[in-house]
């Protein structure tokens, strides 16, 4: 039998050493088969006032659902996104209406904190001269003031 070659033997180790990389998967609660997708169920992301995330799956009748915390919300087509195939819904509970990252105004009130961090995070050149002049003045004061002090000329 034939020995496999050196560089089969590395592609072989880097093979079995790469780590794996987990894809998101949907929690049980939130997934909707095909059967109630078409009676109308959705997946809908439930964002709480505490900043907590819950996944429920709703029927959706007449542009209208309710959540499990018995709260109603509406929605419109341009709010439905979808997952794997599957519609979903971000919702915050204290609004009426879904959250759209996509549409909404342009975000231009966080400009200046950008600009801020970005001229923060630049690389800045020291001036090398600078210091020189300084130390050279505070020695020349030292020497004007043993003079001055000493009763020199």
């Amino acid at each position: 039998m034939e020995e496999p070659t050196l560089k089969e033997k590395v592609d072989i180790l880097y093979e079995t050493n790469r780590p794996k990389t987990k894809k998101m998967r949907m929690p049980g609660k939130g997934k909707v088969s095909k059967s109630r997708q078409k009676k109308g169920y959705m997946t809908i992301v439930r964002i709480d006032d505490n900043k907590n995330i819950a996944f429920e799956r709703q029927k959706m009748d007449e542009g209208a659902y309710r959540l499990k915390q018995g709260s109603y919300h509406t929605s419109n087509e341009q709010a439905i996104y979808s997952y794997k195939g599957k519609p979903l819904v971000f919702q915050a509970t204290k609004k009426l209406n879904p959250w759209n990252p996509l549409g909404g105004d342009n975000q231009t009130y966080g400009q200046k904190l950008i600009m801020a961090r970005m001229i923060g995070d630049t690389i800045k050149v020291k001036a090398k001269g600078a210091s020189i002049i300084v130390i050279v003045a505070v020695i020349a004061a030292i020497i004007f003031g043993i003079n001055y002090f000493s009763g020199g000329a």
